[in-house]
Formats: structure tokens, C-alpha cells, sequence
């Protein structure tokens, strides 16, 4: 999914890493003015607002900069409080690349635990009952600490869900993409994605875990609108699937002009005055078509040769559109 087309895909220019823009999610306040809610202490929510941008930063610098390395095209990442949010991802994907930022991570984790005091505090932390309240500490290294290993822990777990846009989505993916064609692999992935977060939104609710069941409604929203956008244009690709994209889409439109033209000339044969009459109106309404089609017919031929180079994955919701449009016209010639 293109970011553009998400309802979800609010956010600010960041900058630019190794070619790739970086905008920051209207998500990543939204994380944080919850944290405040839930702490209610500003030195805290000061913390926990800059350790999740340093930590979600280095996640996504990360993982750009093995893409980059792997020879993977990234044009645009979106942060999130989960590392990367859909944007113009790479349609190839590899593993490593994947899960180098959830590395990172689990290293601050790792990192951040070793310098706690004790085996109790560490525990505290990682119940998500008591997190919260352990996270208070009249010392500041102390709480900066706590912090640290709070944040990069969820993320790392977080990470781990095979639901993308998360790390372990991606290697799902890539996994899906060895054994299954394009489609299938994006099928699968859809439906488990939406099942996993069903789960997890039931799973918030009944162990009143609101940040679990916070997470799984957006993956949800987002796997939702996803897959109604997925299903919606799957005739498109029947419709498109014996064309040569080496004939523009011109050359059809002459080819179907000489064919009516034959048409016309056999009718004016016949000699009979209501045929060619109706054969004339016939002719007005198609011209008044393909005036309507013309509109669309350099767009098209733009979108052929991008659906050729880059497949549908490719594609925005407003060009797998204009391909639905025009695959009906087809249909409804062929019918």
C-alpha cells in the first residue's frame, strides 16, 4: 500500500537518509500524549517522547542503511512508534534487511537491562500490568534507563507479530514469495494479518491490555482498508492479464476504429434505410465514448508501462482504478 492512499498516512517531512524521504506519523503524538495520560509525570513523558523517536530513528536508519547496501530501492519510509510504516517500500524484500532494525532494538534492551539494579526491577518492567508504575525513579540515569529498555523491549516484541507493516510481515513475505506467486503471497498475508490483529484486539480487551489492543485496532484498520482496496480491483487483473503491453493503448483504439469502420460499410451494403439510421446513432454514441475515453488514454498508457516495469504492487489506488474503468469497457466490447 502507497502511503498516499492510506488514511493513515498523515505526517511531516523529516528529511532524507540515502535517498530515501523520511516523514514522521501524526501516530508517533499520538503514542505520546497516551504515555502522558497514562504516567501523568512530565519528566517521564519528556523521556519516553525522546528515547521512542531516538530509538524508532536508529530502528528505521538501520534498516534503510542495509537496504542500501542489499541494492534495494526505498523511495519513502514513514516512523511510526514501531519503526517503518508502509511508504513506497521495496517490492524484493530480504530478511536480514528486515530485521536489522529490530536487532538494534533488542541491543538497547539487551544494553539498557544490563545497568538495572535488580532482578525484581527488571521483572516489574516487563509485566504489563506493573510497567508503567515501575518506570518511576527519583534517580534520572535510573529512570532514563527504565525507559530505554521499556520502549526498545515493545519494539522488539512488537516487531516480532508476522503482520506487516511489522519486521517478521516482511519476512513472512519474502518466505510466501519463495513458494506462492505475487498474488497469493499478498492473499495470505492479508488474511493472516487480519485474523492476527482480530486476535490481538480481543486479546487487549479481555487481559485490559489497551496498549496491545491500541496496536491490533490500528493493524486492523489498516488491513481492512488494505483489503478493500486488494479485492476491489482483482478484475483488473483478468481483464489485463493476456494484454501486450507492448501495444499502446492508441494502437488498440485504431484497431477498434478500423474494425467499426468495417462495420459501417457493410451496413450502408445492406441497403436498408432503418439499419443504416440505427448504424449512425450507434456511431454517435460510440464517438461520444471515445471522446469520454480519450480523457483517459495518455493516463493509461503511463499506467500500462508502469503495470509492465513494476507490477501491480506498483500501482495507486487511483491508477488500479482507471484500469478497473477501462477493463469493463473491455469486457462489456468482448460481451
Amino acid at each position: 500500500m502507497n502511503a498516499s492512499d492510506s488514511l493513515f498516512s498523515l505526517a511531516v517531512p523529516l528529511g532524507r537518509f540515502l535517498g530515501t524521504r523520511l516523514r514522521i506519523s501524526a501516530l508517533m503524538l499520538i503514542a505520546v500524549l497516551a504515555v502522558v495520560w497514562r504516567v501523568q509525570t512530565f519528566t517521564t513523558s519528556v523521556l519516553f517522547a525522546a528515547v521512542l523517536f531516538l530509538s524508532v530513528c536508529l530502528h528505521e536508519i538501520t534498516h534503510l542503511w542495509l537496504t542500501h547496501r542489499l541494492n534495494l530501492r526505498c523511495p519513502e519510509r514513514i516512523l511510526w512508534p514501531f519503526g517503518g510504516l508502509f511508504g513506497e517500500s521495496p517490492r524484493r524484500t530480504n530478511p536480514i534487511a528486515s530485521l536489522a532494525g529490530t536487532g538494534v532494538n533488542l541491543i538497547l534492551a539487551i544494553a539498557a537491562a544490563s545497568q538495572l539494579e535488580s532482578r525484581t526491577e527488571f521483572v516489574t518492567l516487563l509485566n504489563p500490568a506493573t510497567c508503567w508504575q515501575g518506570l518511576s525513579s527519583d534517580s534520572m540515569t535510573l529512570l532514563l534507563l527504565r525507559v530505554i529498555f521499556l520502549v526498545n523491549t515493545l519494539m522488539t516484541v512488537a516487531n516480532l507479530i508476522p503482520v506487516r507493516p511489522l519486521a517478521a510481515g516482511y519476512v513472512l513475505q519474502n518466505a510466501l514469495a519463495r513458494r506462492f506467486s505475487e498474488i497469493e503471497s499478498h492473499d495470505i498475508l492479508l488474511r493472516s494479518g487480519l485474523v492476527l490483529s482480530i486476535f490481538g484486539l480481543l486479546a487487549g480487551f479481555v487481559f485490559d491490555l489497551s496498549g496491545l489492543a491500541a496496536m491490533s485496532a490500528f493493524l486492523l484498520l489498516l488491513h481492512v482498508q488494505e483489503a478493500v482496496h486488494w479485492f476491489q480491483p482483482t478484475a483488473t487483473e483478468r481483464a489485463f492479464s493476456g494484454y501486450d503491453y507492448s501495444d499502446s493503448y492508441a494502437d488498440q483504439q485504431r484497431n477498434d476504429l478500423d474494425e467499426d469502420d468495417s462495420d459501417d460499410d457493410d451496413d450502408e451494403i445492406s441497403g436498408n434505410v432503418l439499419d443504416r439510421w440505427k448504424s449512425r446513432r450507434e456511431s454517435e454514441r460510440d464517438l461520444r465514448e471515445r471522446e469520454l475515453e480519450q480523457r483517459e488514454h495518455d493516463e493509461l498508457d503511463r499506467v500500462l508501462d508502469k503495470l509492465h516495469t513494476l507490477g501491480r504492487d506498483g500501482l495507486s489506488i487511483a491508477e488500479l482504478h482507471l484500469l478497473n474503468r477501462v477493463s469493463a469497457r473491455l469486457r462489456q466490447k468482448n460481451h
